[in-house]
């Protein structure tokens, strides 16, 4: 008998998918451990009072600010893709349709009856509530009330219990407007949603957690919500207007520079940092460090402005002094993020390469300007601010992947791997995969720390529409086969230092710790 989880979907019709619905179903039918058993069709949503003025900002909205392109509907219908026949629920509800879990992509539930024949019940993102008569309102409120992130929850309804319970949830960097919000956390909650089924169909078990959405997000706006938002929609456009004028000008108006000061990972204080005088008249960001022969070095990312790609370069550090060295390493694409690294006599390092579409650790021939490519891993993919460290006698490579159809993304998702050490001939996903989803948490920060028993990692705080808004520590409390958990033990908001706008990278060696940071001009 097969142990393949049968899925049910249930939708208003079949033949006005949107791009999230259509990447959600090749996913489920490209999953091996999953059954795609019926296509359950519920008829037209619920109609909610919304305002005019609403309806007509959600339209305007998508033809301006929202340009996606159309996710390609077929191969449905071929022997690879084939969907099941649609079917009506009946009187007695779904008798006679054998499913696991019903996943629900419109805003009608199933009939109370039909949760009882279901042993998982109906799954749904909460964001298919938001819409009524062509008008959808995801993203709506937390633009209008400048929310740090968009929190999308995953939910389940059973037959016995009487509200619906949160299976889990993620929080995305709120965008600008609320339809270019709406339509990226529905393409990137896809992933949330499908590593959730994949747990289901091993565990054939799910955890919950307390909701974190009150009614009132879910509620349609009313005329005077949407007049409010457009006083905040305009405000965001002006601003990124005058961003945008200011670089064209040449006054860019935020720099990123390299800070010094005294702490280790776990006691750290960065408004004691004082600046790195670095490479003359360019931006510093991403620093790692490294001791060899008893001297210290800073690597970092290294840029005039953000017209032109990065490269890597090195500096000496004795004491408070800095001793500049040069360029360590420079392509004819983008480089940041240099993280060094020793496997015994060798010196590595691994480059933020995601325009090349794969992972690269290059191997130092003459250290510490001299560099030549080493290995690749995840070709075809797109990887951002990797990470390898080796734990209890097993590497780990830890990574950012935007897996997108839309959105360009690498803060959203963190991504682990099982592989033999810095040669990457075996790369094994971890099951889990991703196994962080957040843009508050998930992205890099800085190598990954093993203290005693304690791993430490930084990672980014992606939030108020900002990249590179802020940090955090976070203690991996679980990383084998099965399982990747962690738990946030600190975070470092831009709130230590006047003019500080952003904070987001942290290394630390021995008592000394560099931080990068975004001032304003």
């Amino acid at each position: 008998m097969s142990t393949r989880l049968r899925i049910g979907i249930i939708t208003d019709s079949m033949d006005r998918l949107q791009n999230w619905e259509i990447k959600f179903l090749k996913g489920v039918l490209d999953c091996p451990e999953f059954n795609l058993k019926a296509v359950i069709e519920t008829g037209p949503v619920p109609a909610h009072d919304t305002s005019f003025v609403g309806k007509l900002i959600d339209r305007v909205e998508r033809q301006v600010f929202v340009k996606q392109r159309r996710y390609p509907a077929q191969p449905f219908g071929n022997q690879q893709y084939k969907l099941p026949e649609s079917i009506r629920v009946g009187r007695d509800g779904l008798l006679g349709v054998n499913i696991d879990v019903a996943v629900r992509l419109t805003a009608k539930p199933l009939p109370q009856q039909c949760l009882d024949q279901i042993e998982f019940g109906e799954w749904s993102l909460d964001f298919v509530d938001k819409v009524a008569s062509g008008h959808d309102w995801t993203g709506f409120w937390e633009v209008k009330d400048r929310k740090a992130l968009t929190v999308v929850q995953l939910s389940a309804r059973l037959g016995s219990e009487p509200e619906p319970l949160v299976i889990s949830s993620a929080g995305y960097n709120t965008k600008y407007s609320a339809a270019l919000n709406g339509a990226f956390i529905k393409e990137k909650s896809v992933l949330l949603l499908l590593r959730e089924l994949r747990r289901l169909a091993e565990t054939r078990k799910f955890s919950t957690s307390p909701a974190t959405l009150s009614v009132d997000m879910r509620a349609a706006p009313q005329l005077s919500d949407s007049i409010l938002y457009l006083g905040q929609l305009g405000r965001n456009i002006i601003g990124k207007l005058a961003v945008r004028a200011r670089s064209i000008l040449g006054l860019n108006s935020r720099s990123w520079g390299v800070y010094m000061g005294d702490g280790s990972i776990e006691n750290f204080t960065p408004d004691k940092a004082t600046p790195l005088k670095l490479a003359d008249r360019m931006w510093a960001a991403d620093p790692f460090l490294f001791r060899w022969q008893n001297q210290d070095y800073v690597f970092f990312e290294c840029f005039p402005d953000n017209s032109m790609n990065a490269w890597i370069s090195v500096a000496r550090l004795s004491g408070s002094e800095v001793e500049f060295l040069g360029t360590c390493l420079r392509t004819s694409y983008h480089l940041s993020y240099p993280f060094v690294f020793n496997d015994g006599p060798d010196i590595y390092m691994i480059p933020e390469t995601h325009q090349t579409d794969r992972v690269e650790i290059w191997r130092c021939t003459q250290f510490p300007l001299r560099w030549e490519l080493h290995s690749t891993a995840l070709e075809g993919k797109s990887p951002a601010d990797t990470t390898m460290f080796k734990v209890k006698g097993q590497w780990w490579l830890l990574t950012s992947l935007s897996d997108h159809h839309t959105f360009m993304d690498h803060s959203s998702e963190l991504y682990a791997f099982a592989v033999d050490g810095p040669d990457l001939k075996r790369v094994v996903p971890h099951k889990r995969n991703p196994v962080i989803i957040g843009s508050d948490i998930a992205r890099n920060g800085g190598r990954v720390h093993i203290i005693g028993d304690r791993v430490l990692r930084p990672s980014q705080c992606n939030s108020h529409g900002i990249y590179g808004y802020g940090l955090n520590i976070q203690e991996i409390t679980r990383l084998d086969s099965e399982d990747y958990v962690e738990e946030t033990i600190k975070s470092v908001r831009p709130d230590f230092m006047t003019g500080i706008v952003g904070c987001h990278h942290l290394d630390t060696l021995g008592t000394r710790f560099v931080i990068d940071l975004c001032k304003t001009k």
